[in-house]
């Protein structure tokens, strides 16, 4: 009988990827890798029935995890040939990649709703957003949006790789009104998220992992300060408050997420809800704030995924437990749960 293991499919660089993967291969979980910068030579089949063989590996997927699998990553790949050609090569891998993940038993980060999606769910759950629009002119768009300061971002990530490894970063503005000329770099007419500054009493990085919650408070002076100025940037590990832990359960049901990471401001004990990030990484808030709470839980959502779909309703054993961190680490709050 094939192997059925995990799937993970993301770059080279991802720590949190290889400390899973790590983590999950101690306690008796296969698992197979492919890096989008690792494509080079690689000889891959897909069956009709799922079954999937990589470099002579024959295996079925329990869960597949898109995480950082971009193909602008690719140093590589077909070097001669028609441009169109190099073209369908990154297409064929990004399309089966995702295809990959809709056809697992169990999948994270095959759904990545964008913000306009994220905030017609919290609309709909009565959650609180800031006021905003995505427009091609920001000047003008801040005639239907009067606000003493405004944020401007990009619509998508904060960053694009021109070259792999290279990263350009186009990274949040808080600007008045007088300066809503665009962000530094792009082209004018590129569509931007416009929307009005909320004043906050604090900021909370907020993970869901298979019904967990682990959030962290975020002290910052401005909206870009933890890519341009991270050492200024203080991180504790809370507990969330219970709006906010509301928010985030909800939106994680409507949206159908098994793992994501939310940031919320709280306004006067109000959780208002900024976006939804269905591949962010955890390992900075983590070494921010000393601990390693959240690795933990994404190494038992993986698990636990992958046991059901292998029909594994063994209870885990004591030693596995323990190793996991199923209790608090030491002098750390106790990850928040879903009420049974």
């Amino acid at each position: 009988m094939a192997e059925r293991c995990v799937l993970i499919f993301s770059r080279r660089g991802d720590r949190e990827a290889t400390e899973v993967a790590s983590l999950l291969r101690r306690i008796g979980v296969p698992v197979h890798r492919l890096d989008a910068d690792g494509l080079a030579g690689v000889e891959a089949t897909c069956e009709p029935d799922g079954m999937l063989t990589l470099d002579g590996h024959r295996f079925a997927p329990t869960v597949t995890w898109l995480r950082h699998f971009s193909l602008r990553a690719a140093p590589g790949g077909p070097q001669a040939g028609p441009v169109g050609g190099r073209m369908v090569y990154r297409d064929a891998w990004t399309v089966l990649a995702h295809q990959l993940a809709l056809a697992s038993p169990a999948s994270i980060g095959a759904f990545d709703p964008g913000q306009l999606v994220q905030r017609g769910h919290a609309r709909a759950l009565g959650v609180r957003t800031p006021r905003g629009v995505v427009t091609t002119d920001p000047a003008e768009a801040a005639r239907l949006l009067p606000a003493g300061r405004y944020v401007l971002k990009v619509v998508d990530r904060h960053f694009v790789e021109p070259a792999p490894g290279r990263l350009a970063w186009y990274l949040p503005q808080v600007l008045d009104r007088s300066r809503l000329t665009g962000i530094p770099g792009l082209p004018r007419g590129t569509p931007v998220v416009l929307q009005e500054y909320v004043e906050h009493d604090a900021e909370f990085r907020v993970y869901f992992a298979g019904g967990e919650l682990h959030a962290f408070d975020v002290a910052k002076a401005h909206p870009r300060d933890i890519w341009a100025h991270p050492d200024r940037v203080r991180v504790r590990y809370v507990r969330p408050p219970a709006a906010v832990a509301a928010a985030v359960r909800a939106l994680a049901g409507a949206a159908g997420l098994t793992y994501g990471a939310f940031d919320f401001l709280s306004d006067r004990g109000e959780a208002v809800f900024l976006e939804m990030n269905a591949h962010g990484d955890w390992h900075w808030f983590e070494h921010k704030a000393g601990v390693d709470l959240v690795t933990r839980a994404v190494v038992r959502t993986v698990r636990d995924l992958h046991r059901s779909a292998v029909g594994d309703a063994r209870p885990a054993a004591v030693g596995l437990l323990t190793f996991l961190g199923a209790g608090a680490g030491a002098g750390a709050l106790a990850p928040e749960r879903r009420p049974s």
